[in-house]
């Protein structure tokens, strides 16, 4: 069984070598405008604790290979060459991280132009040769626009309601008696429609959206800058390779595979409204929308503040980001296991 371990092994690291080699080609020979942004991230400010990592290697590889040769010990000579090994491997995954964005925009612009041109319509987030990040970031400032906007609207009509329902006539009779009838008792019932659609929908997708932003603006910002440059001060030492290979394979999943699932999952929220008029009785309340699900329910698609933009807030706040998590956890867990067999 071990034998049968061994030899997979043996087969897997020549083809591990390939991928990479393949993703290194395809950054050289395809250069583009979001290839150019990918490659400049090693020479821009944010690839300094890279160059300063790399630089710390390098002096350690060489100090340790000195020491070897000057009191002719050949256990640092040979631990020298096996980091030497190990930082060409990791210089090489460097360089692929190219090719590998390289891969994901050209699939997310083949996307884009096959979506939108069956819709006949525009992104507005999208441009030719754009990146990940900031593709997924102009939809995330999209939908927390559009969130903080809902809720500032249903909080004034919550209260406008609630105003309103306290309305009431007086008469007074000399001698006899006054008599008030109330006449806006009814906008409670509008009031509280309002209300209970903020605190179950509006709210709670505000504070999960907002979040996300955050996240997703701390992954774009500080990945590159932080934690390739831990992931490859720990490979250098043996006993912390394996922590190393797995910040490794956090910072390809957290800059790439999550901007990437955003991308798409957010495309979704844009694309809706071109289904409104098709689906709008689905998502349609009688009292946001004006009494106008049966009589008229397109109308509900014009109106900014209707049930149906609720609606599709929902699986933006709560759904989709779950399935980025669970699409995030099983790439580490596939990159983890290939980054053992690569050593």
């Amino acid at each position: 069984m071990v034998y049968g371990r061994n030899t997979e092994a043996d087969m897997m690291i020549p083809i591990c070598r390939i991928i990479i080699a393949v993703l290194f080609l395809t950054a050289v020979v395809f250069p583009g405008s979001c290839i150019n942004n990918a490659t400049e991230i090693v020479l821009s400010e944010e690839g300094v604790n890279i160059v300063a990592a790399i630089m710390l290697t390098v002096l350690v590889i060489a100090g340790t290979y000195m020491l070897g040769n000057v009191i002719s010990d050949p256990k640092y000579i040979v631990f020298a060459k096996d980091e030497l090994y190990h930082l060409g491997f990791s210089l090489l995954m460097l360089v692929a991280f190219s090719g590998i964005v390289l891969f994901t925009c050209s699939t997310m612009s083949m996307f884009y132009e096959s979506i939108f041109t069956h819709f006949d319509a525009e992104s507005t987030c999208y441009n030719a040769g754009s990146q990940m990040n900031s593709v997924s970031m102009c939809y995330m400032n999209m939908i927390d626009r559009d969130s903080k906007r809902l809720a500032e609207r249903y909080i004034d009509n919550y209260i406008g309601y609630l105003m309103d329902s306290t309305f009431s006539y007086s008469i007074q009779i000399p001698l006899f008696n006054a008599y008030t009838v109330s006449g806006g008792a009814y906008k409670r019932i509008i009031s509280n429609q309002y209300d209970m659609i903020l605190n179950t929908f509006i709210v709670p997708s505000l504070m999960s959206i907002s979040m996300q932003k955050l996240a997703l603006r701390f992954i774009t910002d500080n990945t590159v800058r932080w934690i390739l440059p831990v992931a490859f001060v720990l490979r250098v030492f043996p006993p912390t390779r394996q922590m190393g290979n797995i910040m490794i394979a956090l910072a390809l999943g957290l800059y790439i595979l999550v901007p990437f699932m955003y991308v798409f999952t957010l495309t979704m929220y844009e694309l809706v409204m071109y289904d409104c008029e098709e689906y709008a009785h689905v998502a349609c309340d009688n009292t946001i929308d004006s009494y106008g699900c049966s009589d008229d329910p397109i109308a509900t698609c014009t109106n900014p503040n209707s049930f149906w933009n609720v609606a599709r807030l929902i699986p933006q706040a709560f759904f989709l980001p779950n399935l980025t998590i669970a699409v995030l956890i099983t790439f580490l867990s596939g990159m983890n296991k290939a980054m053992k067999v690569l050593g």
